[in-house]
C-alpha cells in the first residue's frame, strides 16, 4: 500500500480538483444561474429527497460489487486466487486512483495489479490479463448500450448535427480503444515492440542500462505469461458471467442518475431514458481521457448535455452536482478510507511478524 499511496501526487491532486470546481461553479454562474439553482432547492420535497438520495449509495456500492465480480471471475478463470472481498476492496482502490490521479484507466489498473501482486508474490502476468479483459468489457458495455441508445434517440426524434457528430467520435474513439487493446493482447509482438519503444525511452532518462537489461528480461517474460493468460478469454464460457455481471454493475450505475432527478422530484425523467444513457455513456469516455481534469469537465459536459437535451438548465446544475457527489467524491472518500485500513492493517502484520521474529530469537538464545 505504500507503493500505491507514494503514486498519488496530494498536492496536484488537490490542485487539479480546485481548478476543476472552481471552472464548474463559474459554469454554473454565467451559464445557469445561482438563482434558478436556489429555487429548485426551495422546491424540493425533503422526505423524497432523503428516500431516493440515500438510494444512490446502494446504488454505486452494489454497481462496484457486481463490477469487482466481473474481475473476480476473469482471475478465477486464471487460477489467481484472491476471493471476492479483496476484489471488491481493490476494485474501489483502484476506482479511487483513477479518480485522484488525472491518468484515468491506467493508474486504476497499475494500482489494482500491484495490489494483487503485493498479496501472491506470484501470477502478475495473469493478473495484468484480467485486468486488461476487465477493461474490454467495461469499455464493450458502455459502448454497445451508447450505440443502441443512440440508435433509439435518433429513429425516434429529430438530432441536431453537433449531437451526431459527438455520438459518432465519441462511438469510434471507444470502438477504437477496444481494437487497440484486443491488438495489443492478440499479438505478442506488437506489444513487445510497444514495451520496447517504452524501455528506450526510459533509458533515455535513466542511462542506468544494467537496470534496463534486468527490466527487459522481467517484461519479456511477464509479456509471455500474459499473452498465454489472455489466451485463455478465447473460450465464451469463461466471459459468460463477466459480461452478464459487467451489465448489472453498468445498470446500477445508470440508476444513481435516475434516483437523482426523482430526488429533486422531477419525474419526467423518464422520458429521457435514452438521453441519459448518452449523457452517462459520454460523461464515463470524458472521465477516462488521459490527463483531464478529474472535477470540472466532466461536469461541464454532463449539464450542458442535459440542456442540449430540453432538461431545465437549473435542474440539469443541480442534479449533475448530486451526482457527482456520489459517482466521485463519495467513491473518493470511501475509497480513502480502505487505503488507510488496508495500509493500517498491513503495517500491523508487519509489526507482529517482527515480534513473533524476535521472540523466536529470543527463545533460541
Amino acid at each position: 500500500m505504500d507503493t500505491a499511496k507514494s503514486h498519488l501526487s496530494v498536492k496536484k491532486s488537490i490542485a487539479f480538483m480546485t481548478l476543476g470546481l472552481l471552472a464548474f461553479i463559474a459554469y454554473l454562474y454565467f451559464f445557469v444561474g445561482f438563482g434558478e439553482i436556489l429555487e429548485i432547492i426551495r422546491q424540493v420535497n425533503p422526505f423524497e429527497y432523503f428516500l431516493y438520495y440515500s438510494l444512490t449509495i446502494a446504488a454505486i456500492v452494489l454497481s462496484t460489487l457486481f463490477y469487482s465480480m466481473v474481475w473476480h471471475e476473469l482471475l478465477k478463470a486464471l487460477s489467481v486466487r484472491i476471493g471476492l472481498r479483496k476484489s471488491f476492496l481493490y476494485s474501489w482502490i483502484g476506482n479511487f486512483v483513477d479518480l485522484v490521479v488525472p491518468l484515468e484507466a491506467v493508474s486504476g489498473e497499475v494500482t489494482r495489479a500491484y495490489l494483487v501482486y503485493n498479496d501472491l508474490k506470484e501470477d502478475f502476468g495473469e493478473t495484468v490479463a484480467s485486468l486488461v479483459c476487465h477493461r474490454i468489457i467495461s469499455i464493450f458495455t458502455t459502448l454497445s448500450m451508447l450505440i443502441v441508445s443512440s440508435l433509439y434517440l435518433i429513429l425516434q426524434y429529430p438530432i441536431e448535427p453537433k449531437v451526431l457528430y459527438l455520438l459518432t467520435i465519441v462511438s469510434m474513439g471507444t470502438a477504437a480503444t477496444i481494437g487497440v487493446l484486443i491488438y495489443l493482447s492478440a499479438k505478442e509482438a506488437a506489444s513487445e515492440k510497444l514495451v520496447n519503444v517504452l524501455i528506450r525511452l526510459a533509458g533515455i532518462v535513466t542511462r542506468d542500462h544494467v537496470k534496463l537489461a534486468n527490466l527487459r528480461t522481467r517484461v519479456k517474460d511477464t509479456l509471455s505469461t500474459f499473452h498465454q493468460a489472455f489466451k485463455t478469454f478465447k473460450n465464451p464460457k469463461y466471459l459468460a458471467k463477466p459480461v452478464a455481471y459487467s451489465y448489472i454493475s453498468w445498470l446500477f450505475h445508470l440508476a444513481i442518475y435516475f434516483l437523482v432527478f426523482y430526488a429533486l422530484g422531477f419525474r419526467e425523467i423518464v422520458g429521457y431514458f435514452s438521453q441519459i444513457v448518452i449523457v452517462f455513456s459520454i460523461s464515463l469516455a470524458v472521465q477516462t481521457i488521459p490527463v483531464a481534469f478529474p472535477v470540472g469537465l466532466v461536469e461541464i459536459v454532463m449539464t450542458s448535455l442535459y440542456v442540449l437535451f430540453g432538461i431545465n438548465p437549473a435542474i440539469s446544475g443541480v442534479a449533475t452536482t448530486l451526482i457527482r457527489v456520489i459517482t466521485f467524491w463519495f467513491q473518493i472518500l470511501v475509497g480513502y478510507v480502505i487505503v488507510e485500513w488496508i495500509g493500517m492493517r498491513h503495517l500491523l502484520e508487519r509489526r507482529g511478524s517482527k515480534l513473533e521474529n524476535g521472540s523466536s530469537k529470543e527463545g533460541i538464545r
